[in-house]
């Protein structure tokens, strides 16, 4: 029996990342990929966003940057 209210994403958030990354020229501020993707799923937090960055620079998907003001996502190998 499911609870109301949890839904089940049909794709991962790693390849809705790259996904974002992809159509936006490979290099989106991490701020506003994480308001893309709580846009598309509200219950999205800030530390699985994280989780799931760290998880793809470690696999040398993407690269993620400091700059003054955040960060800066680039996506290493763009499709």
């Amino acid at each position: 029996m499911a609870e109301e209210g949890i839904r089940w994403r049909t794709e991962s958030l790693e390849l809705i990342v790259i996904d974002l990354l992809a159509k936006r020229q490979g290099t989106l501020k991490e701020e506003e990929l994480f308001e893309m993707l709580k846009a598309m799923m509200k219950d999205l937090s800030m530390l699985e966003v994280n989780k799931v960055l760290m998880n793809l620079e470690l696999r040398g998907k993407i690269s993620v940057s400091q700059i003054k003001k955040g960060r800066v996502v680039t996506l290493l190998h763009p499709k």
